[in-house]
């Protein structure tokens, strides 16, 4: 009885050593990727001022605005309002530029892009240079439609920093050149954000490196392009091929 106790004992102890060893493994890969993510895109962050003495400066250089969720189909949440404020404020130093909100509008009673571009215009953005991408329903959609439907292979990102390091990895990976602009963070709600950018950022890798691919692929109708009005993209069925 002695016997097996101990053998049993002895089967638990190395039963947890492996757990741990594969905790430590998993976190260690966790970390890994997240530093790399972090640290590779890093100089692809601009502040306003910086852009305006880089390339992307140019008027046929997009801007690209994800989207963060909106309030009673309304207005923007609180992150996705400083988003579109940081979209503005770059709008003074370049007012020639495109301006492509891309969200989520899968029916009638939650339309992100609309949203946004409604809050631009009270902020004196011109509507016909707003563009709107209803199929932008993660940041890879975004990044994928902007390069393989829209057709559009150079932009500046606007989003916050902790989210703009997997959209910037996202863009090399989709073949895009693309710097971004960091917008401001809300306290609230910070935490499970970053948490939650974390696992995003090992899943994104995934996309970028090693081929994964989700199930539900990025919609290729709603197609247009920035040769049209900004204003004729705003029905999305007018959009369907």
């Amino acid at each position: 009885m002695l016997r097996l106790v101990k053998v049993i004992g002895t089967g638990i102890k190395r039963l947890i050593q492996l757990i741990l060893l594969a905790i430590t493994l998993f976190m260690s890969i966790l970390l890994l990727i997240n530093l790399f993510t972090i640290g590779t895109t890093y100089q692809s962050m601009l502040s306003i001022d910086e852009l305006v003495e880089s390339e992307f400066i140019a008027e046929d250089v997009p801007v690209i605005v994800l989207g963060a969720g909106v309030v009673d189909n309304a207005e923007p949440s609180q992150i996705l309002k400083q988003r579109l404020d940081q979209a503005a404020t770059l709008f003074e130093v370049a007012p020639d530029k495109q301006f492509i909100m891309s969200g989520d509008h899968r029916d009638q009673y939650y339309n992100e892009v609309a949203v946004m571009k409604d809050y631009l215009i009270e902020q004196g953005l011109p509507s016909n240079q707003l563009f709107l991408d209803h199929a932008g329903y993660s940041t890879y959609d975004s990044l994928y439609r902007l390069k393989n439907v829209i057709g559009e292979d150079k932009v500046i990102i606007v989003t916050q920093g902790y989210h703009l390091s997997r959209a910037l990895m996202l863009a090399r990976g989709l073949g895009i050149d693309a710097v971004g602009v960091p917008a401001p963070d809300s306290k609230s709600s910070r935490v499970y954000r970053e948490v939650r950018e974390v696992f995003a950022r090992v899943k994104d890798f995934a996309v970028t490196y090693l081929g994964y691919q989700e199930e539900n692929r990025p919609n290729l109708a709603e197609s247009f392009d920035l040769n049209m009005m900004g204003d004729e993209t705003n029905d999305k069925t007018n959009l369907l091929d």
